[in-house]
């Protein structure tokens, strides 16, 4: 394993426990801040339907600027976010946190994939479920420590520790070896089938996203949990994504492990609606949402030509964020109208996703 690999997986975990910190205590914290399900589809979508911006001029950052510095100033610039999220008093900072986050965190996205595929190639799914793995391991810490925090100190605490969190996940990139920028071509690939592919990623994208944001609210609301416990929960979900990649690394064939892992998002989603005790379970299960967008990366990799691979990762990575800011706002709304119906369709729509998948396998031969 090469010292860049090496230097990214730490980054990947120091920033899995930074996101950890707060994901868990993020509905529950908006809920708190905003009033209403609504308001928390509203944030959670602007977040999203920033990233869509920000694919594409890291595209073309990428053909100006050194790769390195521009990873640092993604992952520690982020730290203005829960600033604004700690401090501020008025709906609109929550905003525009939001709107920040989806910005800075997100035009790195295309350019990571796109050194995978330069540094990797075949084993670019290796490479992208090892830095997933280790993410994973900093989200088993994150959930937990920041609801220890949250109980001790409230959001401002939570958020301090966020953003200095975020300033540490940078350190790491300062190891990868000075590079220069790359010329790629901006226009979009030809071949069909990568279209295609777009397509599947923004239904799974969307079926599995509509209930995350959720999920903990609802265990918040139903069994009357607290920031701890809600951490816990976060950390359990990890312990399932680092097993899924685990196992992934060790069979590494895509199909198989997209399947078991879309169906254990499945079984995640259906206990749910069970009772407290299971609801430990299906947090364990729907761990497999954290790997689901290094899955669905690898698989549209093979169809992104190494001279198109900017703006063929900006292009799915804005589906997918596309997909997720609709997720937030249809999935707040069915929310509203009840919890169960929207847990419900997650799942149909997750096997509707394995089902489209396999036409598409199919399709390729």
């Amino acid at each position: 394993m090469s010292r860049e690999l090496k230097a990214l997986g730490i980054g990947y975990l120091l920033w899995g426990f930074s996101i950890g910190l707060y994901t868990t205590q993020w509905p529950v914290f908006l809920q708190y801040k905003l009033g209403s399900p609504g308001r928390v589809g509203l944030a959670n979508g602007l977040i999203s339907a920033t990233a869509v911006l920000s694919y594409f001029v890291g595209a073309w950052l990428g053909n100006h600027f050194p790769k390195k510095p521009l990873f640092m100033l993604s992952w520690g610039g982020s730290a203005v976010a829960p600033l604004l999220w700690a401090y501020g008093n008025k709906p609109w900072t929550i905003y525009l946190g939001c709107v920040l986050f989806g910005f800075i965190s997100s035009y790195s996205s295309p350019l990571i994939n796109s050194y995978f595929l330069d540094e990797l190639g075949d084993e670019f799914m290796k490479g992208s479920m090892y830095t997933s793995s280790t993410y994973s391991i900093g989200m088993m810490l994150g959930p937990f420590v920041g609801g220890v925090l949250k109980d001790i100190g409230g959001y401002e605490l939570l958020m301090l520790i966020t953003a200095i969190s975020f300033v540490l996940s940078s350190v790491p990139i300062a190891f990868l070896k000075k590079d220069e920028p790359k010329k790629k071509s901006l226009t979009p690939p030809k071949d069909p089938l990568y279209y295609q592919a777009l397509l599947w990623a923004a239904v799974m994208s969307f079926a599995m996203m509509i209930t995350v944001p959720y999920a903990p609210l609802y265990a918040k609301e139903r069994f009357g949990l607290s920031g701890t416990l809600l951490g816990l929960l976060g950390s359990i979900s990890a312990v399932g994504a680092v097993l899924l990649t685990y196992l992934a690394v060790r069979v590494s064939h895509r199909s198989i492990i997209l399947r078991v892992s879309v169906w254990c998002g499945i079984l995640g989603t259906v206990l749910l609606i069970s009772n407290k005790w299971l609801l430990w379970v299906a947090f364990f299960f729907r761990g497999a949402f954290m790997n689901t967008y290094s899955l669905i990366t690898s698989g549209v990799s093979h169809r992104v030509p190494v001279d198109y691979s900017y703006i063929g990762f900006a292009l799915l990575t804005a589906t997918i964020a596309a997909s997720n800011s609709l997720s937030s706002a249809v999935g707040g709304y069915i929310y509203s109208k009840g919890p169960v119906t929207l847990f419900l369709i997650s799942s149909v729509l997750m096997w509707l996703g394995l089902h489209l998948y396999k036409l598409w396998a199919e399709s390729r031969h």
